[in-house]
Parts: C-alpha cells; structure tokens; sequence
C-alpha cells in the first residue's frame, strides 16, 4: 500500500462555489476565522442526477459535518477547519480544510514535469517522493500537506486515509500517488 495519496471525486456533483460577498472566508490556504458559516452555493447543476457528497472538493477538500465529527482530524499540523454550509437540495453542514503546510518532498530527478522555475513545477506527469526528504519531516507534520513546489494537490497520509475511508464516504476515491493522472484534477 502507498504511504501517500491524493483525493479525487467519482461522481457527478454541480459546480459549488462561494458567493463572491464571502470568498475572503474561505481562502483554501489561509487561516479564516468566520463568526458563522460560510454558504457554499451550487453554480452549475448537471442535467443527470446526483446525490449529495460525503466529500466535496470545491471550493476546497470538505467534508460532511456528520463525518469530520466522527474522526480525529480537526488538529492536523499547518490546517484550520471552517464551518461550511452546502446550499444545495436543502443544507447541508460541511467542514472545509485550510492548509498552510508546505513540504518539499518531491524528488526532481524521478519525477516526470514540463518544466521547474523559479521554484515551481508544472505540467506533473509522474511523481516520485524523495524517501530522504520525507524522512527527514516527523510524520504529524507530513499526515496532510502540499508540496511546496507543486502546490496544486494536497497529499494524504494512508493514516489518515484509512480514517476518512472507514466511514464509506461518498463523492471521492483515494488515489495513491503512484496512479496520478494530470488528465483529472481533484
């Protein structure tokens, strides 16, 4: 089994966003304090049908407030939870992750990308973890982070994985890393 994976959702969901009126709320790396929660509004509907997710991705890594209350994640290195409120087929409570903690942890010479400049990397084809740099990290600050010079996904320890998963939630799969795909994106 992969120490690492990325999220990714597996079903048909709207396009959820938040009123322009409270997007300095919900800032997905910076730490927000809001007095209430934020509404998160479904932009555009699919024509098929579709449930409610247990996860959702936008307008970041959130889950239902049903689950979050289940597990022991609120005090995760470098993250800040926020209360969000789903206004799609009625409401629905959400807990949405800020994450302000970067690591480099990717290997440059392994990995696959289009090009690294001033520091950042872009177009990921494959990604390759440097065992030494990840080591050198104490795991409570390696369980969720981004890396620092690939901020785009946010990498899941199979810890906390495991957590979020023995709930069955609906809306998203864990990928390990090893199976990233620059064709999805979430």
């Amino acid at each position: 089994m992969s120490d690492y994976f990325f999220v990714k959702e597996n079903q048909i969901t709207p396009i959820y966003a938040v009123p322009d009126e409270y997007e300095e709320a919900a800032y997905s790396t910076i730490f927000t304090f809001p007095c209430g929660p934020v509404p998160v509004l479904a932009k555009y509907k699919p024509d098929e049908k579709y449930i409610i997710p247990d996860v959702i991705m936008e307008p970041d890594f959130s889950i239902s407030r049903n689950i979050y209350d289940r597990l022991n994640i609120a005090n995760l290195y470098g993250s800040n939870w926020i209360h969000i409120k789903l206004i799609d087929k009625g409401e629905h409570d959400f807990m949405m992750l800020q994450l302000a903690n970067e690591q480099d942890v990717i290997c440059h010479e392994q990995s696959n990308f289009k090009r690294f400049k001033r520091g950042n990397i872009s177009g990921m084809k494959k990604i390759v973890i440097d065992p030494q740099k990840i080591l050198s990290i104490p795991l409570q600050k390696r369980l969720v982070f981004r890396d620092s010079a690939w901020g785009f996904h946010t990498f899941f320890h199979k810890i906390i994985v495991k957590e979020i998963e023995s709930t069955t939630p609906n809306g998203v799969e864990f990928i390990p890393i090893e199976h990233f795909n620059e064709a999805w994106a979430g």
